[in-house]
């Protein structure tokens, strides 16, 4: 329970248009289901969903699409970029995506723990807050997907969805961290394991 005198990291939602870091609630994704004969697509039901793009270039977006008459979609975007965002407690226990019939890791109070105070480069920890109906939420980098803006407008725009957004700075922050997992850069061998390298060794 946040302390009363807390400042909130959320805000009341834009209601005709998403913005960086808008909270989602069942929000309806495609997944495709490894294995098997051929192509098999499924709905994926999220309960809840955060959206990624910068906020320059959402309200670009929506000032065109107030225009009668646009001359020139440079702007527009086609998509919205969204990130699962899990509730905390079924993550732990690795249970959040068994509506997928997948088998996800768990976490120890240990290894939960890091991931709560963001030093998990792959997770992104949400605190809850109940004024605005947020559970405590993990966003995974590595799982992200593509809305067409005008279902996330006119389907998803209504309260009963789009129910809260991220203040500035608590977006921001979400925004560099998702944009360092997506750079990261896979070394072939490590820094640190450089000196026992056999191809070092024999140079």
């Amino acid at each position: 329970m946040p302390d009363s005198n807390a400042i909130s990291p959320y805000d009341q939602p834009l209601p005709e248009r998403p913005c960086q870091g808008s909270l989602y609630r069942e929000i309806v994704a495609l997944n495709s289901t490894p294995g098997g004969s051929g192509l098999e697509i499924d709905e994926w039901q999220l309960a809840y969903a955060v959206a990624m793009n910068q906020e320059c270039d959402l309200s670009q977006d929506d000032a065109l699409r107030r225009i009668p008459e646009i001359k020139k979609h440079d702007k527009l975007l086609p998509t919205v970029l969204l990130c699962p965002a899990y509730q905390a407690a079924s993550f732990r226990e690795g249970k959040h995506l068994e509506a997928l019939g997948q088998v996800m890791e768990n976490y120890n109070s240990d290894r939960f723990k890091n991931i709560k105070q963001n030093n998990n480069l792959r997770f992104h920890f949400l605190a809850a807050w109940p004024d605005l109906q947020v559970p405590e939420l993990v966003v995974d980098f590595k799982h992200f997907f593509a809305v067409p803006m005008q279902v996330i407008r006119e389907k998803y725009g209504s309260p009963k969805h789009h129910f809260a957004r991220l203040r500035d700075l608590y977006r921001e922050d979400l925004s560099h961290r998702f944009a360092t997992y997506l750079a990261r850069i896979g070394l072939p061998v490590p820094h640190h394991e450089l000196g026992q390298s056999p191809a070092v060794q024999n140079v």
